[in-house]
């Protein structure tokens, strides 16, 4: 059982939205959603492991989604009262886990709201997005495995947002992508050993809003499509972005995110699925 606490910020009063970073991120690229939530709600950032400012997990062999959900539900019982629900945000990794927090504790989260969850265990093997994010993570296990950390980070970014994105960050921001590659490589077997379906999460009853851009690589399309068209609750919406959108694109994601908050207000309270 790990029992660490993750690093997070919190400000602003009212119903709490909880934000998850995609990964090789941090709590910071929720900084401007959060200033234009924070009037109306408390806002929760949380740095998942190995990312910002909170440590590598203390164990790895048997890592899935659940360790970090249960990462956030640790800190979620220091912050909020036992019963206190409220809504939850992820992009990418984040949005997977965000996902597989709300199977786990459905009676807390009021509304889910994900970017492009990548949770690639929900692909059947042939599925035409299953390939190339396979192919990816080969070419990223070489890599790792042959110390090219930096090449790693660079496959890894380049891929998710454009050819050459990894090459115009400054050097010291190179530096800290490729050490945390080690968690790069622990978030895909998160991502691939979480043992849950689409039939799994269909019995979520919370209002879900499915995020995801036009532009973006298919593998992540073929998750939003898929999860919208078994959800019950869930609605889902483009945006003229890529994946990264939430970060490259703040002033056309974040108003739709906000208004996702709404959703619940003839909603009633999400039932145990477990």
């Amino acid at each position: 059982m790990q029992g660490s606490f993750p690093a997070y910020y919190s400000v602003g009063s009212g119903t709490a939205v909880v934000l998850l970073h995609c990964t090789l991120s941090s709590k910071n690229q929720w900084r401007a959603l959060t200033g234009m939530l924070e009037k109306q709600y408390r806002v929760i950032a949380v740095d998942l492991y190995g990312y910002g400012e909170t440590e590598m997990p203390e164990q790895t062999e048997d890592y899935t989604l659940l360790t970090e959900a249960e990462l956030v539900d640790r800190l979620l019982g220091r912050l909020l009262a036992p019963e206190e629900r409220f809504h939850l945000v992820g992009h990418s990794y984040g949005g997977a886990v965000a996902l597989r927090f709300a199977y786990q504790f459905p009676a807390r989260v009021r509304t889910l709201t994900v970017f492009e969850p990548v949770a690639f265990h929900l692909l059947e093997p042939g599925d035409p997005g299953a390939t190339p994010v396979q192919e990816m993570m080969t070419e990223l296990a070489r890599l790792l495995r042959e110390g090219e950390r930096a090449g790693a980070a660079a496959t890894f970014l380049d891929y998710w947002s454009a050819p050459g994105s990894f090459a115009n960050f400054p050097p010291r921001v190179q530096q800290d992508f490729a050490r945390r590659t080690d968690k790069l490589a622990l978030d895909f077997q998160a991502l691939t050993r979480t043992p849950l379906t689409l039939e799994d999460y269909s019995r979520l009853t919370m209002p879900v809003t499915v995020l995801a851009g036009t532009q973006s690589p298919l593998p992540a399309q073929r998750v939003a499509r898929e999860l919208a068209s078994r959800l019950p609750t869930c609605r889902l919406q483009f945006v003229e972005t890529g994946h990264m959108g939430p970060v490259s694109h703040p002033e056309l994601v974040n108003p739709l995110i906000a208004a996702s908050l709404t959703r619940d207000a003839a909603a009633p309270q999400a039932s145990a699925s477990l």
